[in-house]
């Protein structure tokens, strides 16, 4: 996982070229005028998704991985928490829909450690295959938020 701020260009030296190409698009894009909506910038391999959604109570979200894509997350407006925590193989199933989206949601794992990011406008997360998130957790009451979602797939990195 990847935790870093959309105004700290000299931090992505060290990102492999994939993701400094999801970081400046988020930097570039103006999301303010947009719903929901998907674009796919690269067919298939790069997709960027808008979200505009509001934020719940973290027991009604639920823990998520993905297996053929890794995830930048960029907070463009408004403020939500975002567990994370690494996939150590102790997670139960609740549902699997990696046909379909890409995506297995895990049950509650108290001993996986979840650890809580505050995702404020300007701040993006980069999960990987092996990092469990839980995103659109409110901070204190229920949130109107923005962000944009870019999907990478794996074969890219």
């Amino acid at each position: 996982m990847i935790f870093g701020h959309i105004a700290a260009k000299e931090t992505e030296a060290a990102y492999a070229p994939i993701i400094r190409r999801a970081v400046r698009y988020c930097r570039e894009t103006d999301v303010s005028q947009m719903g929901e909506s998907r674009f796919e910038l690269d067919g298939e391999d790069f997709i960027a998704l808008i979200c505009d959604r509001v934020t719940e109570a973290k027991e009604k979200k639920l823990p998520e991985v993905h297996r053929r894509y890794a995830e930048l997350q960029y907070m463009a407006e408004g403020s939500e928490l975002m567990g994370f925590y690494p996939d150590c193989g102790d997670n139960e199933i609740l549902e699997d829909l990696l046909e379909e989206k890409d995506t297995i949601y895990y049950k509650e794992n108290p001993a996986a450690g979840e650890k809580m990011l505050l995702m404020t406008p300007g701040t993006y997360a980069v999960f990987f295959p092996e990092d469990v998130h839980r995103p659109f957790c409110q901070v204190e009451k229920p949130e109107r938020v923005k962000k944009i979602v870019v999907k990478i797939a794996l074969k890219c990195l």
